[in-house]
């Protein structure tokens, strides 16, 4: 049985709070500094690294490369507002001992909700993640929070995306250019047909072109190649089958 549920995190002076899981709707989980910092251990296969946000400008934790797909699917998703890892953590005590688990992302959304995203050992959901979930859901029923699962797309949709990502950065944004692919798209054409018909340079233009299929200004259709031949056209709004994760209803 869980006893003494609450949510450690740390304040403007670098100090960890401790609160009950039910006053967790008023912490700011998203906006605060890691309360808890991986480290990297020879045994270990697990790979730490950090994926830089074209949505916040800051770089996010993810100790594993799944963890760092996830991450790259939140921040291109439209739905998120900002996101961040390891800032706070769960404590509680259980049979006698003390327990503590670190969530991987705190997400805001656009409706201005808060979605802890867990992803599952890679190792499988074994009976301990198991009980991790259960305690998670307690959490988030306690603290106003919504409990979120990762879903990574299919291999060519994540493919296709990461490559994508390579020119989130704003440095490939250029207006003029811009204005004259979104032209040259407004109908559907494969890629290279409308980079050619720009009238620019065609290693000016692709990486702009790549930063507006980022951006959602261009879409494709996700689960083929990217390629010569991908057909392109004026788009907007997420990408179909390209939600970073599906949130469970709180009973």
């Amino acid at each position: 049985m869980v006893k003494d549920l609450r949510i450690v995190h740390r304040n403007g002076a670098g100090h960890e709070v401790q609160v009950p899981a039910g006053r967790g709707a008023a912490v700011d989980v998203v906006g605060l500094e890691p309360v808890w910092v991986p480290l990297r251990h020879p045994s270990e296969r697990s790979i730490v690294t950090y994926w830089w946000s074209a949505t916040t400008g800051k770089h996010v934790g993810c100790r594993s490369l799944q963890r760092l797909s996830v991450a790259m699917l939140l921040d291109f998703h439209p739905q998120v507002t900002d996101f961040a890892a390891w800032t706070a953590r769960l404590e509680w005590s259980e049979r006698g001992r003390a327990r503590r688990l670190v969530p991987d992302f705190f997400v805001r959304t656009v409706h201005g909700s808060t979605v802890v995203v867990a992803c599952p050992p890679a190792s499988g959901s074994g009976e301990r993640w198991q009980r991790q979930r259960q305690v998670l859901e307690l959490a988030c029923r306690e603290a106003g929070w919504r409990l979120g699962s990762p879903r990574l797309p299919s291999g060519d949709a994540l493919s296709n995306l990461r490559w994508v990502a390579r020119y989130r950065h704003p440095r490939y944004g250029d207006r003029e250019v811009e204005r004259e692919l979104l032209a040259a798209f407004e109908v559907p054409r494969p890629l290279m047909d409308g980079v050619e018909s720009c009238g620019v340079q065609r290693l000016v233009a692709l990486p702009r072109l790549y930063h507006l299929l980022w951006r959602r200004r261009l879409t494709m259709d996700w689960s083929v190649p990217l390629g010569p031949q991908t057909m392109v056209r004026q788009g907007g709004g997420a990408a179909g089958g390209m939600s970073p994760f599906t949130v469970e209803e709180q009973a």
